[in-house]
């Protein structure tokens, strides 16, 4: 039933592939691969097609931050210049104040903020960083003030991770987050490990998105346009910490999964329950009556959503190679598959 749902709705909605997956606290209940990971050869969508995660991502960074608090390297209620005193904002900003969206920081339009995958051996991330900063120095709001979603807060978060562990912060993730929960460098990595397992990314050709992305790429970033579908050449986020994981469906799963154990691997149950209750990394909504945790993400050629619903005990995850920017949009798709998964669960408790 949910392989229908997703087919019906990729291709009423003209998505090339996507891979969504759900578990509870001991097993995965669901994998479903869905049209392809390339448009032109008609490589299709499997199990082991990585995508891009994009915002999503912010769910791991925030979880890496949630450990280092436990483990009382990190401090919630500490200045961020303490830990990366580089940046133009007032010492104000706080470790929470970043991790709920709170900082005031702004948020400029990340579409620029890519280099291709064959510049990076090469790229310096913190130069990159520095040059948006200097282009974007002044707070939006008062530290703590008002909910302000921004990329730079969580760019910011990466560069915690890295003073407080001393480690980089892809391998903060792998060695503390990931290795601990089985979770292989092929399922989720900061990297693309395989490229003939990596999908490729889309964006629409004809859209108003589609030409606002031609307007403000590098055009060596652009491949061929199949079926109405501009192709998008393998990049990386500039920052990892914001959006630049790389993962399969189920990989990202496995985290969810952890988290709704009584007693997670990576952290304790108490620091879980702040990191969703306080909004770290996560929004809280509804569907069908269910509170829900979620995070959304989307950039060029990939979108995502990961949702956990506490009191059915499931998390989802989906991944699909096209642009997305909107959040209504990604949690439309959540919504429309999510709503049949939530029937069937409810009728079996």
């Amino acid at each position: 039933m949910i392989r229908r749902e997703l087919e019906a709705y990729i291709t009423r909605n003209r998505i090339p592939g996507i891979q969504y997956t759900v578990v509870d606290a001991q097993d995965v209940l669901l994998e479903e691969q869905v049209g392809f990971a390339d448009l032109l050869s008609r490589r299709p969508v499997t199990a082991q097609t990585t995508f891009m995660a994009s915002s999503s991502t912010k769910v791991m960074t925030a979880a890496a931050v949630m450990q280092l608090v436990e483990r009382q390297k990190l401090e919630l209620d500490q200045s961020l210049s303490v830990y990366y005193p580089a940046h133009p904002y007032t010492d104000r900003v706080t470790i929470r104040h970043l991790l709920a969206q709170r900082s005031g920081i702004p948020n400029p339009l990340p579409l620029k903020w890519l280099h291709r995958a064959e510049e990076h051996e090469t790229f310096h991330e913190e130069r990159a960083l520095q040059e948006i900063l200097k282009r974007h120095p002044k707070l939006m709001s008062t530290p703590g003030e008002k909910y302000s979603y921004s990329n730079i807060s969580y760019w910011l978060l990466g560069n915690a991770v890295e003073s407080a562990s001393g480690q980089a912060f892809a391998d903060y993730i792998r060695n503390h987050v990931l290795s601990p929960l089985g979770i292989e460098s092929s399922a989720a990595s900061f990297q693309i490990e395989n490229f003939a397992l990596h999908a490729i990314g889309y964006q629409r050709a004809f859209s108003l998105v589609g030409v606002l992305l031609y307007l403000l790429m590098d055009r060596r970033m652009l491949g061929t346009t199949v079926k109405g579908h501009c192709a998008l050449r393998p990049v990386y986020m500039n920052g990892p910490a914001y959006g630049g994981l790389i993962c399969t469906a189920t990989g990202f799963a496995l985290l969810l999964q952890d988290l709704l154990r009584p007693k997670p691997r990576i952290f304790s149950a108490e620091t879980r329950d702040t990191m969703l209750n306080q909004g770290f990394g996560w929004r809280t909504s509804y569907l069908e009556n269910e509170r829900y945790y979620g995070k959304p993400g989307g950039g060029p050629g990939f979108r995502s959503n990961v949702r956990l619903y506490p009191r059915l005990g499931l998390g989802v995850a989906w991944l699909a190679n096209e642009t997305g920017i909107n959040e209504k949009q990604m949690n439309s798709l959540s919504d429309a598959i999510d709503r049949r998964l939530i029937e069937e669960r409810a009728r079996a408790l």
